[in-house]
C-alpha cells in the first residue's frame, strides 16, 4: 500500500504515515484538555522544537522500517496486488475524510476547548463512520464496476471496518496533538506500522495471501493504532451532542472540510485516472513511483506539519513571529528536499532496482519525473499548516479544488502516454498548487515574494553541489560495471564527501541564514537534552513546581 501518499491522502495506515492560544480554561473544561495557561513563548518554542525532533526521529525509524517492508513485499506481491488494494483505498480514504477528517483539526485549533466539544466531536466521528460503513458495504459492487476491478467488492467491504475503528481514536489523537504530546504520537505511529502493518503484511504475504496481505496489514495497523491512542488519552467515550459546541466546531470545520475534500480529489485523482484508464497493474507501478517520491514528504513535510499547526495556533495573533517561523520553515524544507531530490534524480534506476527488484523497472521513468516535484509536494504542507492555524480555511479551499482539477484533467490528458504522461501532468499540478499556497501564505503574514524566494537560495546552491557531484560519481561507477547497490553506496559516499568539503570551506554559503539558525537551535537543544533536566524541571517532576495541565502525559 502507500507510504505517505495518505499523509496527504487520507487516514489509512499503510503509509508513512494545536494547541490553542494561551489562557485559562473555561468552566466545564474537560480534564485532559489543557489550554497551557501561562506558557511562555520560549517554552512554546522549545516544546515545538522538541516535538519536531521526536516526530522526525520517529518518522526516520519508521522510514527505515518502511523501506525494509516495501523491499520484502515488492518481492512477494505483484503490481496488480498493490494496484487492487490502492483502488479500494480510494473509496475508504474519501469516506474517512467525510466521517472524521475535520474533527481533529477543529479540536486542535479551538482557542478554549470544553468537554462539550469533545463529546460532540466523538459523537460526530462515530455517527459518520457508522453511516459510511453501511453505505460502503452496499455500494461496493458499484465501485468495483466503476473502476473495472471485480475483486474490489470484497476488498472494500473488509477495509470498510477501518472507518469505525479509526473513529474511536480520532478525538484521542487530536487531544494528544493539542497537548503537544508528539513523543507519544511518534511512538504510536512507529509501533502500529512496524507490528500492525509490517509484521502482519509480510507474514500473510509469505503464506501466499496475495493482495489480502495488504488488506490484513491495513486493518491491523488501524486497530493497533486505535488501541494505543485510547490507552494514552482516555477521554470519556460519550455520545452527546451540544448545540453550541457543534456550531463552534462547524464554523471552523466547514471550510476545512471543503479543503480536505478538494485535497483528496487532488492527491487521489491521478490514482483514479490510472486505474480507470490504464488498469490495476499500471496503478501498482505508478503508486510505487509516487510513494518513492513522497517518502521525504512524509519524513520531513508531514512531520513538520504535525508540529507546526499546533505551534502556530498558539501564537496566531502575533503575526511577526508567525512570519519569521514561516520563512524559516520554508527555507529549512527547501534545504532538505532540493539536494535530496537532485540525488534521487541521478540515482533513480538504482533506487528502484535495490528497493523494488528487477520486475519493477517500469517505475523508473515516472519516478524521475515526480522527483522534480519533491519540493512542491513537501513545502506546500507548511503553507497548509499556516492557513489552518490562522483560520483561513475557506481561502485555502478554492485553491485545493483548483489543484484537484489540474490533477484529474491533466491526468486524463497525460494517460495517452502511459503512467509517465500522468506523472508529467501531476508535476505541473504540484507546481501550481505550490505557487497558489505560497501566495496565500505570504499574503497572510505580509511577506514579500522576494523574501519568500530568497529563502530558497541556499537550498538551490546545495542542490547544485549534490547534483553535480552525484552525476559524475554515478557515471564513473556505472562505467566500471558496478552493481546497483554498489553504485548507490559509492555515489552517496562521494557526494557526502564533496558536500562536507564545501561545508568546511564555507558553511554559510551552503546553509544560508535560516539553515544556520536551524542547525544551531537543533545542536543547542540536543546538548541541553544530553545534559539532563534543569533544576526547575527536576522540581516539577517531583511535584514541587506548578503541576502540568491535567491529562498531559
Amino acid at each position: 500500500m502507500s507510504l505517505d501518499r495518505r499523509a496527504g491522502r487520507g487516514t489509512s495506515g499503510a503509509g508513512f504515515g494545536g494547541p490553542p492560544r494561551t489562557g485559562a480554561a473555561e468552566p466545564g473544561a474537560a480534564a485532559n484538555l489543557p489550554n497551557a495557561p501561562g506558557t511562555e513563548p520560549s517554552d512554546r518554542t522549545e516544546r515545538a522544537l522538541s516535538g519536531w525532533l521526536w516526530m522526525s526521529s520517529g518518522a526516520a525509524v519508521q522510514g527505515v522500517v518502511t523501506v525494509g517492508v516495501l523491499a520484502v513485499l515488492a518481492r512477494l506481491l505483484t503490481p496488480a496486488d498493490f494496484g487492487s488494494v490502492s483502488a479500494a483505498m480510494l473509496v475508504i480514504n474519501l469516506s474517512a475524510i467525510l466521517s472524521q477528517g475535520f474533527v481533529g483539526p477543529a479540536l486542535v485549533q479551538h482557542p478554549k476547548l470544553r468537554a462539550e466539544h469533545v463529546d460532540t466531536a466523538f459523537s460526530l466521528s462515530m455517527a459518520g463512520a457508522g453511516l459510511l460503513f453501511a453505505l460502503l458495504w452496499v455500494s461496493a459492487p458499484v465501485a468495483a464496476r466503476a473502476l473495472h476491478v471485480p475483486v474490489l467488492t470484497g476488498v472494500v467491504r473488509v477495509l470498510a471496518w477501518i472507518l469505525p475503528i479509526q473513529a474511536l481514536s480520532a478525538v484521542a489523537d487530536a487531544l494528544l496533538r493539542r497537548n503537544l504530546q508528539f513523543r507519544t504520537i511518534a511512538a504510536i505511529r512507529m509501533l502500529s506500522f512496524t507490528f500492525g502493518f509490517g509484521a502482519v503484511g509480510i507474514a500473510v504475504a509469505a503464506l501466499g495471501g496475495g493482495l489480502w496481505a495488504l488488506v490484513a496489514a491495513d486493518g491491523c495497523q488501524a486497530a493497533l493504532s486505535t488501541t494505543l491512542l485510547l490507552s494514552r488519552n482516555q477521554h470519556a467515550l460519550r455520545f452527546r451532542l451540544n448545540r453550541q459546541a457543534l456550531r463552534e466546531l462547524v464554523t471552523f470545520s466547514g471550510g476545512l472540510s471543503l479543503g480536505l475534500i478538494g485535497n483528496y480529489a487532488a492527491v487521489n485523482g491521478d490514482y483514479f485516472v490510472v486505474v480507470r484508464w490504464l488498469g490495476v497493474t499500471a496503478l501498482g507501478l505508478y503508486e510505487r513511483a509516487y510513494q518513492l517520491m513522497a517518502a521525504p514528504a512524509a519524513l520531513v513535510g508531514q512531520v513538520l506539519d504535525d508540529v507546526l499547526f499546533p505551534a502556530l495556533a498558539q501564537i496566531q495573533t502575533d503575526r511577526q513571529r508567525v512570519a519569521l517561523a514561516y520563512r524559516r520553515c520554508v527555507g529549512g524544507i527547501a534545504l532538505l528536499t532540493l539536494p535530496l531530490g537532485a540525488l534521487a534524480l541521478v540515482l533513480a534506476p538504482e533506487i528502484v532496482r535495490v528497493l523494488l527488484g528487477a520486475r519493477w523497472t517500469d517505475v523508473t521513468a515516472p519516478f524521475r519525473v515526480l522527483v522534480l516535484g519533491m519540493l512542491f509536494r513537501t513545502s506546500y504542507k507548511i503553507s497548509d499548516s499556516l492557513t489552518r492555524a490562522l483560520g483561513a480555511v475557506y481561502r485555502r479551499a478554492w485553491r485545493q479544488w483548483s489543484y484537484a482539477v489540474l490533477v484529474v484533467g491533466g491526468g486524463i490528458f497525460g494517460q495517452r502516454w502511459g503512467i509517465t504522461g500522468v506523472a508529467w501532468a501531476v508535476l505541473f499540478a504540484l507546481f501550481m498548487n505550490f505557487t497558489l499556497t505560497a501566495h496565500l501564505g505570504t499574503e497572510l503574514v505580509g511577506m514579500r515574494w522576494r523574501e519568500y524566494l530568497g529563502a530558497h537560495r541556499a537550498a538551490l546552491r546545495a542542490a547544485a553541489v549534490v547534483g553535480v557531484s552525484a552525476f559524475f560519481a554515478a557515471t564513473a561507477a556505472r562505467g566500471l560495471g558496478a552493481p546497483a547497490g554498489a553504485v548507490l553506496a559509492l555515489t552517496v559516499s562521494a557526494t557526502a564527501t564533496v558536500a562536507g568539503l564545501v561545508w568546511l570551506g564555507n558553511a554559510d554559503w551552503l546553509l544560508g541564514a535560516d539553515g544556520r539558525w536551524l542547525l544551531e537551535r537543533l545542536g543547542g537543544f540536543c546538548l541541553d537534552r544530553l545534559r539532563g533536566p534543569r533544576p526547575v524541571e527536576r522540581r516539577r517532576s517531583r511535584g514541587v513546581a506548578q503541576p502540568a495541565p491535567r491529562g498531559a502525559s
